[in-house]
């Protein structure tokens, strides 16, 4: 069932992302016409590529966490054995998972209160609530990715990077 999520969850952040990068994209460029062009500007279009780069940073944690591209510190991969290594992996994807809980749970929270009090946005005025939203979506596309990483890690235990980059080099000789 995970494979399956997880596949799903490959399209849809693949399609978010394109969306939400093709927007900044695009109203970048029209702006840039249209101040440098037009002497005018559009009084909304920074107001919408700063919210779509930041939809793109929470879809692309989640994208991080699915091919291992998150920042870290692999010393102690490089040196333990993989009985070990997997277990580092293991801690690392649940102290993950508590993390994406908090993310969860105040994200959520922070929507529902701030669509209660019905602010709005300051050039578009929508509602501010739903660009709150993708802090607690991000937050269970997380959740789902690191219980991915802890199958992985348990059904085939992680090689060290010295074996893995022997195994490289001999594929090239």
């Amino acid at each position: 069932m995970i494979k399956t999520l997880n596949a799903a969850i490959d399209r849809l952040e693949g399609a978010a992302m394109v969306v939400f990068m093709s927007i900044a994209t695009i109203i970048t460029a029209i702006q840039v016409v249209y101040r440098y062009g037009f002497n005018s500007s559009l009084f909304w279009a920074e107001e919408v590529v700063i919210y779509s780069i930041i939809c793109m940073s929470f879809v692309g944690a989640s994208m991080g966490v699915r091919y291992g591209a998150h920042i870290s510190v692999d010393v102690l991969n490089a040196i333990v054995s993989p009985r070990i290594n997997r277990w580092l992996h293991l801690v690392s994807a649940g102290l993950g998972i508590v993390f994406a809980a908090f993310m969860v749970l105040y994200g959520f929270e922070l929507f529902i209160n701030t669509l209660g009090r019905g602010q709005l946005t300051a050039a578009l005025r929508l509602p501010m609530a739903w660009f709150y939203l993708p802090i607690g979506v991000s937050g269970v596309l997380l959740i789902i990715r690191y219980l991915k990483v802890i199958q992985d890690a348990w059904s085939h235990p992680p090689r060290r990077h010295a074996d893995e980059l022997a195994d490289e080099a001999n594929k090239l000789v």
